[in-house]
């Protein structure tokens, strides 16, 4: 049965990082596992074709190339399975469930074996503090279903102010996506003048950070910063934009991490919390733009003339 059949349910539901971070964790290295299958496709800029995509009913990679037709890997987090379906017909699935990073990737692939797609990936995680290998990473894991949803719905939440905020922008934009490497969902604004990445950055930062830009996201916590947040940041960061006034009146910089900060729970109490997202969105934008002196004509009605 689905963990959440109440049509009306709270778009912006509670999600406690403490509680939320065992389930986080096989999250996060079973969806990095499955975001590594599309590195087999051609690489677009700024890895704009990496992200997995939010859908009606969880994540999805899309479609993936593979013999002469395409296979794709959906997560569910209303019924909680991993299908793989193919353009031949075929669709396996598992139950996500507690287990260990090592059980759940072991799984997925005999998943894709089991309709037909042979592949490898690379099975050292990305852009996280630890290096185990998903195969030796065997410690059991927590999966609890209604926060993997409450997570999800998030997610889903978050893309649709993102989509009624971009329609502002004529310049360059990405998908927006699940962006698995960090695990958050990002939206990117781009000016079309190049950037250099910094010094020490690695091979994913240098294709990333590799142009001007002013992004958005929300992630649900790390250790570092223990709860769920809304971030924006623009890149190269201007002088003076830590300076800048944003909305709503919780919204602050956050110094360490050098962006701008909504905390999710202060969302949550807000009357008018869509409102409130777009209004950080709006302002964020704002003040990098201004302080990084980009064309205003990028930014237009969002109605069609």
């Amino acid at each position: 049965m689905p963990v959440q059949s109440d049509h009306h349910a709270d778009p912006w539901p509670a999600l406690s990082y403490p509680d939320f971070v065992g389930t986080q964790y096989l999250l996060h290295m079973g969806l990095q596992a499955v975001g590594k299958l599309k590195l087999a496709s051609p690489f677009q800029p700024q890895w704009s074709g990496v992200p997995m995509w939010i859908s009606a009913t969880g994540l999805t990679t899309g479609p993936i190339d593979y013999d002469g037709g395409a296979y794709e890997v959906h997560a569910d987090l209303i019924r909680h399975e991993l299908i793989c379906v193919t353009s031949r017909g075929e669709s396996k699935s598992f139950k996500l469930a507690s287990m260990s990073v090592a059980e759940c990737v072991a799984r997925l692939f005999a998943l894709l074996k089991s309709v037909g797609v042979d592949v490898s990936i690379n099975v050292i995680p990305q852009e996280v503090d630890h290096q185990t290998p998903f195969d030796q990473d065997t410690q059991h894991r927590p999966y609890d279903p209604l926060m993997a949803n409450h997570w999800w719905r998030i997610l889903l939440s978050t893309q649709r102010v993102m989509r009624h905020f971009r329609g502002c922008f004529q310049g360059k934009m990405q998908p927006i996506g699940l962006m698995w490497g960090t695990l958050d969902i990002r939206d990117v604004f781009y000016n079309g003048k190049p950037a250099s990445p910094a010094p020490d950055a690695d091979y994913i930062r240098r294709n990333a950070m590799n142009a001007e830009l002013v992004e958005w996201g929300w992630w649900a916590g790390s250790a570092a910063y223990p709860k769920p947040a809304f971030y924006s940041f623009t890149y190269p960061q201007p002088t003076g934009m830590e300076g800048a006034k944003v909305s709503p009146a919780s919204a602050h910089w956050n110094p360490t991490m050098g962006e701008f900060i909504l905390d999710y729970d202060d969302l949550r109490a807000s009357k008018h919390p869509d409102e409130d997202l777009l209004a950080f969105f709006r302002s964020t934008f704002d003040a990098g733009a201004t302080h990084a002196h980009w064309d205003p004509a990028l930014v237009g009605s969002g109605k069609p003339t």
